[in-house]
């Protein structure tokens, strides 16, 4: 079977003797390079981008692959991965929705790919779950809430001490705990799904310290954990658990924006 191959080319210079009638003269050598090689440096380079906490660049460069290769899987969850990255780095309002909605679409293409695909599952949750909080009517925001609920319950009967996928369940654990009782009573009698009756301050609190047991370097957990502690009034188990996120090192483009984030909730603590 042939393999399909792009070519580089090798000049070969023959250096001119005294003696030589035809003088000077060039060839051109093809060597043969897979193209599945230069598909993989596409997707390091925004790896690499990514590492370095470039999600803007790391996106666009993927975009570029993707305009090419649409069916590269590879490149297509990974578009979906920066697209939160660079959303949540962006102010809200029509470009942050955009980005979502991007996300949203490459995550949803790799998983129709790959129905079981760990990361692929994660980063759908998550930007659904996203969306959910910041945009859309009660029904839209349920609906998408369901459909993260769903999709990390799915990572978890994978691999049930995923971090990502932990994080995502307490996250809309918190939101929907954050509604109340009366609330929380109209919303499952108008628009019943299982996050709605299921979601507790106490799965919240359970889901998020999972999410730092499997993984205790990634900042936003312990955001995600110490606003959980704060809505419920357990302000030394909030403040210990924002000042711990804070000696983190910077691991994901969006880092830094939630350690901000936390600087703010210490200072509205103390104040």
């Amino acid at each position: 079977m042939y393999r399909t191959t792009a070519h580089l080319s090798l000049t070969v210079v023959l250096a001119s003797t005294p003696s030589a009638a035809w003088g000077r003269q060039e060839f051109v050598v093809p060597i043969p390079v897979p193209v599945e090689a230069l598909a993989r440096s596409a997707v390091e380079e925004a790896d690499s981008l990514f590492d370095a906490l470039d999600a803007r660049a790391a996106l666009d460069r993927l975009r570029l692959r993707l305009e090419v290769a649409p069916d590269d899987f590879e490149a297509r969850w990974r578009a979906a991965r920066a697209a939160l990255a660079f959303a949540v780095m962006t102010p809200r309002g029509a470009e942050r929705a955009n980005l979502l909605r991007e996300g949203e679409a490459h995550a949803d293409h790799a998983l129709a790919e790959r129905p079981d695909h760990i990361e692929s599952l994660n980063w759908s949750a998550a930007l659904k779950g996203r969306r959910a909080l910041e945009g859309g009517g009660p029904r839209e925001k349920s609906r998408l809430g369901q459909e993260a609920w769903e999709l990390a319950h799915r990572v978890l009967t994978i691999d049930p001490n995923d971090a990502f996928a932990h994080d995502i369940l307490g996250k809309l654990s918190q939101e929907v705990s954050k509604l109340g009782g009366f609330k929380r009573f109209l919303a499952r009698t108008f628009l019943g799904n299982d996050l709605l009756r299921l979601g507790t301050w106490e799965g919240a609190e359970r889901h998020l310290r999972a999410a730092i047991d499997s993984d205790p370097g990634v900042v936003l957990f312990f955001l995600d954990l110490g606003d959980t502690y704060l809505k419920q009034d357990k302000l030394e188990l909030a403040r210990g658990t924002f000042e711990a996120g804070l000696e983190l090192p910077d691991r994901f483009p969006p880092d830094a924006r939630f350690k901000r984030t936390i600087r703010r909730r210490l200072a509205a603590m103390t104040n």
